[in-house]
């Protein structure tokens, strides 16, 4: 029998919103999230290119997966304050915070001060930034945007963040090599103050959501874990969307190396790889913004046993395969996260959803660091070939049984 919790839903403040397309309001903000997105794969670049080529390669490591540590562990402590806070401020406090940090960095950097402590510093105070305020931005998305519109919003914001990739890593590459480090910088701390002035300028909360009471922080993440236990639908999404990238992450990020490494067809196919994934999640993100099904979590579920197909194709030592398997994974990737991240925010408890949210993703942080050695360990074992038949067949599985689930089948889009 499935269990599911009653459901606190936003109470409207003020007017209702105009229609989307002519929401100044949500557009702004997204377009500052989209600026951001641009500075952040600039700085990831710089920060890549600069590791490896000013420290050794172990050091370089522990730079570049520092942000990750600080993150996981703070990720439930940003839950709990996203439900008992205004998560509006927490932003605010985040993106000027992380443009400080990137501030100090460029004045020590240009005073001579170089190398893994400035590096360093800079990754941990963006995993602790990333870490108590990620939550908070699931949480703002269901105070500004209407129920009906958050799958064309959730679409925008994947196409967004698919072009900003696209244009904003080769700019931080071209920056680098121009300024140094310092160059992308402040790039990328100018975008995180352009999205503090919009949230503090422009956008205000149109709903209200209930929030936590509880007088200990403690006290509001038992409440959280309680609202898991009981609430099916919850424990459904969880499990699910943690599961995903599970399979997916270690394929696209190892596995098509692997394949291409070993066939001998060349570096330059890694890039047609990726931009194939690219341009199929852009295009999946548009289609679904267009064509958004009644039921659209159980929708998203079957389109991502599809996906599960074309990570199993991957492994196939044929280009032409290469090029279809890569494209149709984008596209499933692109459509089902419009439909999924909708439905999630739609429904989980508003009074929860920032618990939840940093629970789904304090297991993409752990469970993925993991499962990309595991593919490695399979193709060591057996090959390329049967390891991504075994990881896209496992999510297909998966994704079907998820599919048929009470609980996902009558949600929305």
């Amino acid at each position: 029998m499935t269990v599911r919790a009653e459901s606190t839903q936003p109470k409207l403040v003020g007017t209702a919103p105009p229609p989307l397309h002519r929401d100044l309001m949500v557009l702004t903000w997204l377009a500052a999230i989209g600026l951001s997105w641009f500075g952040d794969y600039a700085w990831n670049v710089a920060l890549a290119w600069t590791a490896a080529h000013t420290l050794s390669p172990v050091l370089a490591g522990v730079v570049l997966g520092a942000e990750m540590l600080p993150q996981a562990l703070l990720v439930l402590v940003g839950g709990v304050l996203a439900d008992r806070y205004d998560p509006r401020r927490m932003l605010v406090a985040g993106q000027v915070g992380q443009a400080a940090v990137l501030a100090m960095g460029a004045l020590a950097w240009s005073s001579g001060v170089h190398g893994a402590p400035v590096l360093l510093g800079i990754s941990i105070a963006f995993g602790v930034a990333s870490g108590l305020t990620l939550p908070a931005g699931v949480t703002l998305v269901r105070q500004i945007v209407a129920g009906d519109d958050l799958g064309t919003v959730q679409g925008w914001n994947q196409i967004s963040m698919r072009a900003m990739k696209l244009l904003g890593a080769p700019v931080g590459g071209v920056l680098v090599a121009w300024g140094g480090p310092v160059a992308v910088m402040l790039v990328d701390a100018v975008t995180f103050l352009g999205i503090a002035a919009v949230l503090i300028l422009v956008v205000r909360p149109r709903y209200r959501l209930p929030r936590a009471s509880h007088e200990r922080w403690r006290d509001s993440f038992a409440d959280g874990l309680r609202y898991l236990r009981r609430d099916d639908t919850a424990k459904l999404f969880v499990v699910g969307l943690t599961a995903l990238n599970v399979f997916v992450t270690p394929v696209t990020g190892l596995g098509v190396a692997l394949r291409v490494s070993g066939s001998g067809w060349g570096p330059h196919w890694l890039g047609i790889a990726d931009a194939c994934l690219a341009a199929g999640a852009i295009v999946g993100s548009v289609v679904a913004i267009r064509r958004q099904p009644t039921y659209g979590a159980a929708a998203a579920f079957r389109m991502l046993v599809v996906q599960g197909l074309a990570i199993a194709a991957v492994g196939v030592g044929c280009r032409p395969m290469l090029v279809v398997a890569m494209s149709v994974l984008g596209f499933t990737a692109g459509s089902a996260s419009v439909w999924l991240g909708a439905a999630f925010i739609r429904a989980i408890d508003t009074s929860h959803l920032g618990r939840v949210s940093s629970v789904t993703s304090l297991g993409d942080m752990t469970l993925m660091p993991l499962s990309v050695p595991a593919l490695g360990a399979v193709v060591h074992a057996t090959s390329v070939l049967t390891a991504t038949l075994v990881f896209g067949l496992a999510m297909s599985v998966l994704c079907a049984w998820f599919a048929t689930r009470r609980a996902i089948r009558g949600l929305a889009a």
